[in-house]
Order: structure tokens, then sequence, then C-alpha cells
């Protein structure tokens, strides 16, 4: 894997008012982690991701929200294939 790809991505969620309503709503915000140890917060997962191959986006997407908990931060997941990543 080159460096112009992190390793991992986690999603953390987080409740915050809606733009129109006004009404509590879960948001979820991803940060990733690249080879080096640095970790980018917010970033946007399809700028890092889907330009490579729209199918392992589609996999590691799934499974950042599927282990994400209702709030706070999930475990990371590492890129390209899914699995849960060691911290």
């Amino acid at each position: 894997m080159s460096d112009e790809y992190p390793v991992a991505f986690r999603a953390e969620a987080r409740v915050e008012k809606s733009r129109w309503r006004r009404r509590p709503r879960r948001v979820l915000h991803y940060d990733a982690r690249w080879a080096d140890g640095r970790v980018e917060r917010d970033v946007d997962l399809v700028g890092l991701m889907y330009r490579r191959a729209p199918a392992d986006y589609v996999v590691v997407k799934k499974a950042i929200d599927d282990h994400c908990p209702a709030e706070g931060a999930g475990p990371w997941i590492g890129y390209p294939y899914g699995e849960v990543a060691d911290a």
C-alpha cells in the first residue's frame, strides 16, 4: 500500500442539532489514520477512497458504519479490506 492512501478509518457519532428543524440527530464524522501514525480528523471518505476503487469504498464504509456505536468513536477499520484493525 502506498503512502497516498490511509491504512485505516473510523467513524465518530455525535448528536447535533439539525440545520433546519433544530432537532437532535445522529451525525457521523470520519477520521483517517496514515502509515506514519498521524490521524486526520473529519475527512471526506469519498475524496480519500472512492477514486481508487469503488468496491473497496463500499466494503470499508459499510464496516465503518456497522461498527460505530450510537455515540462516540468506533474502532479503526483497515483499508482496503474492511476488517477491524489494531489500535
